[in-house]
């Protein structure tokens, strides 16, 4: 059997990863906030929410390079769709009960995708 289509190198089990992960940050941003621990950290939401969109970005990086040989494109597809996902996850928040979508959320996760996307890519190079 060819290595291409064994089903370690699968490209649908590729992203796993990155489909779970997003439904994990789903489920976190599904609950009310007085089911989130607090921790006793000026913006530390923000620090949360940059380490989430970066591990989803760079797991999105990495499922795309088994067929995708341009690095460049991968970084940027894998930011646009990690930065899309946070814009949707704020709005998804509008209608959790005690939650509210802040832009100052999706910028940390934008700011996050940007700095895992890059830190794969100079991974790569």
């Amino acid at each position: 059997m060819p290595a291409r289509t064994h089903l370690l190198n699968a490209q649908w089990l590729r992203w796993l990863p990155a489909v779970l992960w997003a439904s994990l940050i789903f489920w976190a941003s599904s609950r009310p906030a007085s089911l989130i621990p607090l921790i006793p950290v000026p913006h530390a939401d923000k620090g949360i929410h940059f380490l989430e969109f970066a591990v989803l970005c760079y797991l999105i990086c990495w499922a795309q390079q088994l067929t995708e040989r341009r690095f460049k494109m991968i970084l940027w597809l894998a930011i646009l769709m990690t930065s899309t996902y946070g814009a949707f996850d704020e709005y998804h928040q509008r209608f959790t009960p005690e939650r509210t979508p802040e832009v100052a959320d999706w910028l940390a996760d934008t700011l996050g995708a940007v700095a895992a996307g890059l830190l794969w890519l100079r991974l790569r190079m």
